[in-house]
């Protein structure tokens, strides 16, 4: 769909570094797995926001500049009325649409209705590229059915992706290795997604990657194939932009299924709720914080230690998402549920 998207091509030559490019938005909060270290275990069974209110938002984020979407959840294809309103309401000819999936219930028929709505690229969760470990982790079956997926999203002239979460341990793995080689031989990307302390992995800082580690995955974007769209086959969110950065608060922000607005979804600390605030209110507080100011060159969340021995590990096991405006010394905030 990205060829046929003229007016998205004018958007993102228009972006200038530092400004809010990508939203990752929770459609809903239910899933149909069940995962030992999902980090979105905080955000399970709350209230959806009103659709009314999340136009609103994604109307001022449209304003902002904002042209790249990740529409996730939970599982968004559990709630197919509200993620068609949400693409609706995204400015499909104008926006770089990302849908994550499980794969569970992507049937080809989905992924025909998601092409019709104009959505560019479909990422599934791979833990593995071992069929046993990935369905021990996720659910028996679930391998197959993304692997099944993903030959039908070629099949419909979309873009696919695999979205692999690595510790210090399993990115040396076989498993790892062998999700490699699959993107390798479908060439397709393959999002690397370290591991944080948060969620279900809340305060557990032994399964973190350390600096030789993140240098590896380095290694691998700069010496792996160039997919034909251009883009190294490896990804991390840090590398966009002239040089690695943590694009948290600045480019990259994350709204709630409830409403919260987090400077990553990986970031749980509430700026409030959109029901109550503007986007561009809770942003301009967040960007006080040095913390959030795009020249961190790793991931504050799951590498920088002073970051997380001093905002994340002083909470383990309290109710999140946390006051952003308490933790950060912001100023006058409010949390809302």
């Amino acid at each position: 769909m990205y060829s046929e998207k003229p007016k998205l091509h004018v958007r993102q030559k228009a972006h200038k570094q530092g400004n809010l490019r990508t939203i990752a938005l929770d459609v809903t909060s239910k899933c149909n797995f069940n995962c030992s270290h999902c980090y979105a275990e905080t955000f399970s069974n709350v209230d959806l926001v009103d659709i009314e209110t999340l136009g609103r938002v994604l109307q001022e984020a449209y304003q902002m500049g904002v042209y790249h979407y990740i529409l996730q959840g939970g599982e968004p294809l559990t709630d197919p009325n509200r993620l068609e309103a949400i693409i609706t309401m995204i400015h499909p000819d104008e926006t770089y649409i990302n849908v994550v999936s499980n794969g569970w219930e992507m049937t080809r028929d989905k992924i025909k209705w998601l092409k019709n709505l104009k959505v560019d690229k479909i990422a599934f969760s791979l833990d593995s590229g071992i069929e046993e470990e990935h369905d021990l982790n996720r659910r028996q079956g679930s391998y197959a059915r993304v692997l099944e997926a993903i030959e039908n999203v070629f099949s419909e002239g979309l873009l696919a992706s695999i979205s692999t979460v690595v510790t210090r341990e399993s990115l040396y793995s076989e498993g790892f290795k062998t999700a490699y080689e699959f993107a390798l031989k479908k060439g397709i990307r393959i999002d690397v997604q370290i591991a944080m302390p948060v969620g279900k992995w809340d305060g557990k800082k032994d399964c973190l990657i350390t600096y030789e580690d993140s240098k590896y995955i380095k290694q691998l974007q700069l010496t792996c194939p160039i997919l034909p769209n251009g883009q190294r086959m490896i990804s991390r969110d840090i590398f966009s932009g002239e040089c690695d950065h943590c694009p948290a608060g600045t480019e990259f922000m994350a709204i709630t299924a409830n409403g919260h607005v987090l400077p990553c979804n990986f970031l749980q600390y509430s700026l409030g709720s959109i029901r109550e605030k503007s986007l561009g209110e809770m942003r301009y507080a967040l960007l006080k914080s040095n913390w959030f100011d795009g020249k961190h060159p790793e991931c504050i969340g799951g590498q920088d230690c002073e970051f997380i021995d001093t905002f994340i590990m002083p909470y383990v096991g309290q109710p999140k998402p946390l006051d952003a405006y308490k933790v950060f010394n912001l100023g006058v905030g409010e949390q809302n549920d």
